[in-house]
């Protein structure tokens, strides 16, 4: 019976540790905005796929920016190995990012309360018409 006990304990366990680290992976950046407090770090941009990180000196963080074409759309390139500023909601390794500047330019993602600027463009995926809820967070 004690073996029994264990078992299912070990397995209640590794369910816990899964669920919790596919819940981190689901998170998008209006997560990071209400969970996040703004922040300005300096690093090198770092591109690996489509996604785009921050190599600063307390390590390596995730940028969430949205959708790439609308930085382009505002003349922005990002290029791997240059160097970066970034304002934004940052919770434990990821940004929601408010502002990047890169290459002498800068960009406008997020305002102060976290919306991105692409909403009710035609860049947002959701809705177009310019609402957004604003969620609540840390400052």
């Amino acid at each position: 019976m004690k073996k029994i006990s264990i078992v299912v304990m070990l397995v209640f366990i590794i369910s816990a540790l899964t669920f919790s680290a596919s819940l981190a992976e689901t998170l998008k950046g209006r997560d990071f905005v209400r969970l996040g407090k703004i922040a300005t770090l300096k690093g090198t941009l770092i591109e690996e796929g489509h996604e785009w990180s921050l190599r600063h000196e307390n390590g390596v963080y995730d940028l969430h920016m949205g959708p790439g074409d609308y930085r382009d759309d505002k003349g922005i390139v990002l290029k791997d190995g240059e160097n970066a500023t970034v304002s934004g909601f940052v919770h434990e390794k990821d940004v929601a990012v408010t502002v990047i500047e890169t290459g002498g330019k800068s960009v406008t993602l997020r305002d102060k309360t976290g919306r991105p600027a692409w909403a009710g463009t035609r860049f947002s995926k959701g809705d177009r018409s310019g609402n957004w809820e604003r969620p609540q967070h840390n400052m």
